[in-house]
């Protein structure tokens, strides 16, 4: 997060959300990025170089504050859908079904946009950065990464975004209210899509999983991590290593451990605040294991002509177990805890004893060499303490 006072640029990194959009949008190369031990960069501000024209401070989507009031009155009225590809090979070797990649790369063979921001993979960690595609340009599904369960800086690649008819956005709320601050003039129309997304995480995440699976990631960080894939909800590797993701999941996210600590100061998940035009997520709790994948979908703008989709009407009452609404809502009303606002005492004894949580099971699954699987099933059951508002 950055503030612009007297003249004078500064840094909080507790705020900052990690999209890199403050890099990317100086015009004096002032800032420059830092890699932490936990795979997270502090932002470095050259006092000689900055101009104090407030560029990064208006593009940070972490000053963009909401009320959420009346956030989840139309949820009910909302089209949703069950989306997978049609390709059972696509399907299976993609997260989520490979409903995200299928919407770009058939939005830019059929023409329905121009151009889209998004990521692909790369060599080095983290393994995947920002990309324009376009209709001259049309990635093949190995180019885009599948889910990235440690924080990429999505927004340091925007001066390559061309000027565009129609021009497809891709991220998760945070990135998108930063890629709004520059599309103004990339664009006659923008079509936002939003991926679902309570907590991204650090790099000790992935040092913990691949832990669990008896192996580590080397100091250097040359390692290869894949998240997701193979079915659902599918697996995570470290090499040669592997963990079925409903395992590896269980602390890191039923804990919130290792999350960036920018995103306890953002409650939209569904990128409603951001504009989002389509939102997607995973069917948890309303989908069982299967051996191919599939995404549960919020949104109807375009979905109807990317022919590779096999799209299942759902009902509100069918896929409201998997929108995590009750977790969206604690995001929102903790929000000011963590920015420093007034808030109702309940509020700031819930954040208090998760954090106190939070630091214990840290301490336990880190300190202590590899548990049993029994072990860390155990811990993930624990009484959630932020349940107490």
């Amino acid at each position: 997060m950055l503030k612009l006072n007297q003249k004078k640029l500064s840094y909080t990194f507790d705020r900052c959300q990690q999209c890199g959009i403050c890099y990317a949008v100086c015009p004096e190369n002032a800032i420059s990025l830092s890699l932490r031990h936990d795979g997270l960069h502090d932002i470095k501000i050259n006092a000689a170089l900055c101009i104090a024209c407030g560029k990064c401070v208006r593009s940070c989507p972490a000053n963009k504050e909401y009320g959420y009031e009346g956030y989840f009155d139309g949820f009910a009225q909302k089209k949703y859908y069950l989306g997978y590809h049609a390709d059972n090979r696509i399907r299976r070797e993609s997260s989520s079904g490979g409903v995200c990649k299928t919407l770009i790369i058939d939005s830019l063979k059929n023409g329905m946009v121009d151009g889209a921001y998004s990521l692909k993979c790369t060599d080095s960690f983290p393994f995947a950065q920002g990309e324009f595609y376009t209709r001259e340009h049309i990635p093949s599904f190995g180019d885009m990464p599948n889910s990235v369960y440690h924080s990429v800086m999505a927004c340091t690649e925007i001066d390559r975004i061309q000027p565009c008819k129609r021009l497809m956005l891709v991220g998760t709320a945070c990135q998108l209210r930063a890629l709004n601050s520059i599309i103004k003039d990339k664009c006659d129309e923008v079509v936002r899509v939003c991926i679902f997304c309570k907590q991204q995480k650090t790099l000790d995440s992935t040092r913990f999983l691949a832990k669990m699976m008896g192996t580590s990631v080397p100091p250097n960080l040359k390692f290869r991590p894949r998240y997701r894939g193979d079915g659902w909800p599918g697996i995570v590797r470290v090499d040669g290593f592997e963990l079925p993701y409903s395992r590896a999941a269980q602390i890191p996210f039923g804990k919130r451990l290792w999350t960036v600590p920018g995103c306890d100061i953002c409650g939209d998940s569904f990128g409603m605040e951001a504009g989002a035009d389509i939102t997607l997520m995973d069917p948890w709790t309303i989908c069982s294991h299967n051996e191919l994948g599939e995404t549960t979908q919020k949104g109807d703008e375009l979905l109807q002509q990317c022919v590779s989709l096999n799209l299942e009407p759902r009902s509100f009452s069918e896929v409201e177990p998997a929108l995590s609404l009750k977790d969206v809502w604690r995001k929102q009303v903790t929000e000011p805890v963590y920015r420093g606002r007034p808030c109702k005492k309940r509020y700031v004894r819930a954040v208090r004893a998760e954090r106190r949580q939070q630091r214990l099971l840290r301490m336990v699954v880190e300190m202590l060499p590899r548990l049993p699987i029994i072990c860390y099933r155990t811990l993930a059951k624990l009484p959630d303490l932020r349940n107490r508002i």
